[in-house]
Parts: structure tokens; sequence; C-alpha cells
């Protein structure tokens, strides 16, 4: 018997004499509603082998729909049995003897700026669906809403709106440390302002019934020789950065820092049992900078402007939209790039 004779209707092949058309999966990009596509959410195929940055560049790039470069050269699971970072955090400490003690003369030299290497943590080289694949159903949810909004063009970065760019994305950019014996402080230029976090060497987290939501979270930590180990809590609920994860208040970390010649060597681990199905973990190497460069310290008027709720009247008064008025942003919404997305979305359904 002979091979069936094919033709192609509107892109669909079909094959003379059968009934059955031949359908192609549905995709990010041809979906009539995302959220029924839950079984399909941690597969490649969906997002067309498109990496998180080849998303978030899609429309950048003039290609929508179009296959990615399927690399996908990161391994994300923790590789440690600890459950929680304060075990993990324990752990080390209780390997490290307690901690080693340092003065001034005794301190490792980290001084000068340092530039962060690449990093899934960055969005590059790493497939969307490994990163919806570690998470919960709920924030997998939320991760497939915010790809979708960025291959379409309708992205949101906070610095948009002058708010923090919050405490993953500070990691991937450069910093500076500044090694006392009791305290630690990281600095990095973001473009809503100047970054820092304090770790102290010193103490212990404050106590449960003092402790809130921050933006860097409240770190501590301690020397195991010349590395310097850190514990993070307290961090506000927030986004990574584009085509990436959000995640919850619930989300704690450890991270290790260790000198070799010209480079800090980094690794971190993410804990979140609401957002994450497992810990996370990321390698960052930094790169000691050679040339004259300096620290810039900035604000997000310098590049962003005011808050999008201030504004001059004709009458020449600085005026201030409130919850009600046209083109209101609202501050305390926990998700703004939701609500921003959602927007797009209703905006598609009247078409």
């Amino acid at each position: 018997m002979g091979r069936p004779l094919t033709k192609y209707v509107a892109g669909i092949c079909v094959a003379l004499g059968v009934s059955v058309l031949a359908q192609q999966p549905v995709t990010l990009f041809t979906t009539q509603d995302y959220r029924k596509d839950q079984d399909r959410w941690a597969d490649p195929a969906y997002y067309l082998h498109n990496t998180a940055r080849e998303l978030t560049d899609m429309q950048v790039d003039n290609r929508f729909g179009q296959k990615g470069s399927g690399r996908d050269q990161y391994d994300i699971q923790s590789p440690y049995p600890f459950k929680t970072s304060m075990e993990h955090y324990q752990a080390w400490l209780k390997r490290a003897n307690g901690g080693s003690r340092h003065t001034l003369a005794t301190l490792p030299d980290w001084d000068g700026m340092w530039n962060a290497g690449a990093t899934w943590l960055g969005s590059n080289n790493i497939q969307a669906s490994t990163i919806a694949a570690a998470l919960t159903p709920q924030y997998r949810e939320y991760y497939v809403q915010q790809v979708k909004a960025e291959a379409e063009g309708r992205h949101w970065w906070a610095a948009s709106y002058c708010l923090p760019d919050g405490f993953i994305r500070g990691l991937t950019r450069a910093e500076q440390f500044l090694v006392r014996p009791n305290q630690v402080v990281i600095t990095s230029d973001m473009l809503s302002g100047v970054n820092v976090r304090w770790v102290f060497t010193d103490k212990g987290h404050r106590p449960e019934a003092q402790q809130f939501p921050q933006w860097q979270g409240e770190s501590i930590g301690f020397w195991d020789g010349h590395a310097l180990v850190v514990h993070t809590n307290q961090l506000h609920a927030w986004n990574a950065t584009h085509s990436m994860f959000e995640w919850s208040d619930q989300m704690t970390a450890v991270e290790r820092y260790e000198r070799a010649g010209n480079e800090l060597r980094m690794e971190i681990t993410l804990y979140d049992p609401v957002a994450f199905v497992q810990p996370l973990h990321a390698t960052i190497t930094y790169t000691r900078a050679t040339g004259d460069e300096r620290p810039v310290f900035s604000t997000c008027s310098d590049t962003n402007g005011p808050s999008s709720n201030i504004f001059t009247g004709p009458d020449g008064i600085t005026n201030e939209r409130v919850k009600g008025d046209p083109g209101y942003w609202d501050p305390n919404d926990a998700r703004p790039w939701a609500t921003h997305y959602a927007i797009g979305e209703k905006a598609q359904q009247r078409r």
C-alpha cells in the first residue's frame, strides 16, 4: 500500500481519505488560556525550547513564537540534604567548630569592586521549563503568567515604579565588600538605588516577635577560616528578574563566599516551602575589577523620575493620584507585576 496523499490546509497536515487531522500541541504562543495548560507548564516544548532570557528578549529580537536555543546549562536543585536553611547553617557552623575569630589584621582582603559572572539567577542559558518545574503549582502559574507577558512585550520593571529590585537581582550585579571583624557590609549599585546588606558576624537574628519582611532581609554569618557563611531570613516576597521566579516571604538563604586569586566564589542555597518544590542552588563567580571602576550612588529619581502617583496639574500645583483615580498605582500591591500583566490579558480578551 502506497503512502497516503497529503495536503496542507491552514498550516495543518491532512491525510486524504483519513478523518484524523494532525494537530500541533498548544504552546505558550498559541494558547487561548494558559491557565488551562497546567500539564504542559514543565514541558520544554510548551515554550518551544526557549530559555528564560530568550522569552524576555523575544519581542526585541523580533522572533515571537520562534524556536529557542534549547540551552539548559545548570542543575538548579540543591546538592545538600538539608530541609531548612537554619539546619544547613547550623551544620556548617558545627563543621567550622563554631566559626573562626578574626581581628582586623587577619581578615581576608576583599577590597575593590567585584563583577558578577554568569549564573542562572540572571535568566540566561536555562530553559523556562526547568524553572517552572522547580516551583509549586501556584508559583508555577505565576511564572507562566510572567513569561507569557514578557514574550509578548508586556514587560514590568520594579525600577520603573521606583521599587527595589529585590534580594536576588542584587546578587547578580557588581558588588563591593567592606570587611570588619564583627560585620561585613555588601553594597551593589542598582537602577533604583544602592542596595546595602549588613551581615552581622557577632550576633544572631533578632527575636521572632521583632522580625518583619525587609527588602534585603536580615543577615547573620560566621567565618570558616577565610570563607564567609551567611544566613538570611525576613525577606520581602518579590520577583527575581525578567522571566524568573517569584518567592514568598518564607524564603531564606545560605551563602558561602571564598576568595581564590582574583575571583570571589559564591554559592547560594534558597529555601522556600511555599514557592519551591525543593531547595534551589546557584553559584556566582565574582571577578575583581582591575580598572578604575568605582561605585556610583544612584537614586530612582536619577533614572526613572518620581513616583507615578505624583504629578503637576495644569495650575502648576503638585498633586497626587489616589485610589480610584485613573492611572493610580497602589504602593501596597504585593504583586504589582501581576496587576500589570492582568491589564494586558484583559485587553487581549476584548480583541
